[in-house]
């Protein structure tokens, strides 16, 4: 069982054993089982058909689990139809109202809601104001551009007050500078508000950069939810050692285990040693995790523990710093992370060098999937 790192408290949404099936026989999502905290920022990451959407498509009532049960405080949603959550919804495609000017497409939650007009009139300023758009207001939505337009759809959302947002890959359809323009958007209104956000993403930079947790899908199930630092440096399998950042996956046979540190041997005879993951056990094949920049480029470093030698491939520059690819007789190059700071240390391409790294930098993780509960 994987455990929440979080204090416990009321939680604002529980998933209990959750599944869907569209046939009865296959199942999308399996015993699903997590709780949002209020006021937290939660994105659900994962591959496409790993169940993220589906998962906040059941949330917005767009879709009905086959079995279990999903609550907003003490509310059982499963019958309640979108309309009656009192959840706000922010889309990859905006999804305004051509035929609306921005202050109008802003008010017509309130407006369905019967909000008195003086009342629907403060709370669209309020709301322009928040997103710094009032000047705009009288325009229709395509006199905007995607930047604004995602930032209208953003205050509908939020306009009314709900408990709750769910965001749909908003940032998907704009361009790299103008996401992480929105991506500080967001999280500022989010810190400003206080309001809960589940946000969906198969970006992971987007959701460590946002999130306070980072649900982590695969297969329909959970493989990990944490702090965005706890994925990176602390992935429980291989699925997420590799979905999460750069990774130097090193696969071995388990040769010992303690409470702490763990032994494998790879198939080039190198013997391994990392800090100990749930579920590893002797005699098994596992995965060492090995972000790129916790290796060093030969062992005169003070207290490094592991090593392994290899033919330089290729070395890339990559303005900040540069990768070094690496043929150590495994299937995939082994990557090292060199900082310019440190470009006196790169080798010559072809050179065959000795790297390495401490035990506590690398993890050695189970192959095998698991399921949140």
């Amino acid at each position: 069982m994987l455990t929440d790192s979080r204090p416990a408290s009321s939680p604002l949404v529980t998933f209990s054993h959750i599944d869907k099936s569209y046939d009865g026989i296959s199942y999308v999502i399996k015993d699903l089982n997590f709780e949002i905290q209020q006021g937290e920022f939660l994105s659900l990451l994962g591959p496409s058909g790993s169940g993220k959407t589906t998962t906040l498509m059941m949330l917005a009532g767009f879709e009905a689990p086959s079995g279990g049960t999903i609550r907003l405080g003490n509310k059982r949603l499963n019958e309640l139809p979108p309309h009656r959550r009192e959840l706000g919804m922010v889309f990859q495609n905006y999804a305004l109202f051509p035929h609306m000017t921005v202050a109008e497409n802003i008010a017509f939650p309130l407006s369905v809601r019967g909000v008195p007009r003086a009342e629907q009139q403060e709370r669209v300023g309020r709301a322009l104001d928040m997103i710094e758009l009032r000047h705009l207001g009288e325009r229709k939505p395509a006199q905007l551009s995607g930047g604004q337009q995602q930032r209208v759809a953003l205050a509908r959302a939020l306009v009314f007050e709900p408990r709750l947002v769910l965001m749909d890959e908003p940032l998907g359809a704009l361009d790299k500078s103008l996401r992480e323009a929105m991506q500080y958007e967001i999280k500022r209104l989010h810190r400003r508000l206080g309001v809960t956000i589940v946000y969906v993403t198969h970006d992971q930079s987007e959701a460590l950069t946002m999130s306070d947790r980072v649900a982590v899908f695969n297969l329909g199930a959970i493989q990990q939810i944490a702090p965005p630092s706890e994925l990176y440096e602390d992935p429980e399998n291989a699925f997420v050692a590799e979905f999460i950042g750069e990774n130097n996956g090193l696969v071995g046979h388990v040769t010992s285990v303690d409470a702490d540190y763990a032994t494998m041997e790879l198939s080039c005879g190198a013997t391994l040693r990392g800090k100990t993951g749930t579920g590893v056990t002797a005699g098994k094949q596992a995965l060492l995790a090995l972000r790129p920049e916790r290796v060093y480029v030969g062992t005169d470093h003070s207290c490094t523990n592991n090593s392994i030698s290899g033919t330089v491939e290729d070395i890339v520059y990559c303005g900040d710093h540069r990768r070094i690819f690496l043929a150590t007789g495994n299937e995939k190059s082994f990557i090292i992370k060199v900082p310019n700071t440190q470009r006196d240390l790169l080798p010559d391409s072809r050179q065959t060098v000795t790297v390495a790294w401490h035990w506590d930098d690398c993890k050695i993780v189970p192959m095998e999937i698991t399921r949140h509960s």
